[in-house]
């Protein structure tokens, strides 16, 4: 919520200094608080109880990434052609963005489908590497993100995203549900 609502003020300042393309800007804020408000609403049932099973957790989480990647597939795709006027690699980026998003959907329904398959150790597998990667990246992104306020911001709130689906990958009730 912090980085759209930071994108929004992006674009806010875009016009204040009298940018030609504000739109562009607009367009994509408008796609991150789409998303920062499905990650919220995810959140939330997560906090009141609604979803607990540990499993379940998972699977709601990477199913939630992958309609978020799709959705800012779509957002991306129309903040490049409307900035740079190429058809050509907006469409690739969305299209690239989908198939992802298809896929971790995919990976989402197969995680909590009551099967203990080959397939869910090496879902398994990949989830670990890939939050582990995006720990280490959310670190360089408080690095980097020095110079700007959202860098740092979004920096933090993925450490510990990406910390806390560590733990619940290791957790032993998500184990024993995925065949560990």
């Amino acid at each position: 919520m912090i980085a759209a609502i930071l994108s929004i003020i992006d674009a806010a300042i875009a016009v204040y200094i009298g940018r030609d393309y504000i739109t562009p800007y607009i367009v994509l804020a408008v796609g991150s608080v789409i998303c920062a408000l499905l990650y919220f609403v995810y959140g939330n049932k997560v906090r009141t109880g609604v979803i607990s099973d540990k499993p379940q957790i998972l699977a709601e989480y990477v199913k939630i990434v992958g309609i978020v990647t799709i959705i800012g597939a779509v957002f991306a795709a129309i903040f490049a052609y409307m900035l740079t006027g190429s058809l050509g690699a907006s469409l690739t980026g969305l299209l690239v963005g989908i198939i992802f998003g298809v896929i971790i959907l995919i990976m989402a329904m197969k995680i909590n489908d009551g099967k203990q398959t080959t397939g869910d150790k090496l879902i398994w597998i990949i989830l670990l590497i890939a939050f582990v990667i995006l720990l280490l990246a959310s670190i360089l992104e408080i690095i980097s993100g020095i110079v700007t306020i959202t860098g740092i911001f979004s920096g933090i709130c993925h450490l510990i995203i990406y910390s806390f689906m560590i733990l619940l990958l290791i957790d032993e009730d998500v184990k024993s549900a995925m065949g560990i």
